[in-house]
């Protein structure tokens, strides 16, 4: 088992989009303690935890995406129309931002400072 001293924090590009929304930023959070750094690192291990960091947090905002654009379904089927805006807003503030936070990533796992 790995154990890391420090763990990437939600960007904070994301902290800021998503602040409407804390049960997406712990979601978000959960995800990250799953990669990490530990100070003998090379920078082929940060790059690999890197990569793993961000595939952790595409595939949880592809999730908080899809589960958005159910919400919008459910919502026009339903025929809220007040739930079906909001769904909607959601489900585009998550689209635009769906792929942010790979700056402050690199950042955090040094990765150009070899």
């Amino acid at each position: 088992m790995t154990t890391f001293t420090e763990h990437p924090p939600v960007p904070e590009v994301l902290q800021e989009a998503l602040k409407d929304h804390p049960e997406l930023i712990a979601r978000l959070e959960e995800g990250l303690t799953a990669v990490g750094l530990r100070p003998d690192m090379s920078k082929a291990q940060r790059t690999d935890q890197l990569e793993r960091a961000f595939w952790r947090l595409e595939g949880d905002m592809d999730s908080f995406v899809e589960s958005a654009s159910d919400e919008v379904a459910a919502a026009d089927a339903a025929g809220d129309t007040d739930k079906a805006a909001n769904a909607r807003k959601k489900l585009r503030l998550l689209q635009l931002h769906r792929r942010d936070g790979g700056e402050e990533l690199m950042k955090f796992f040094a990765w150009d400072q070899d």
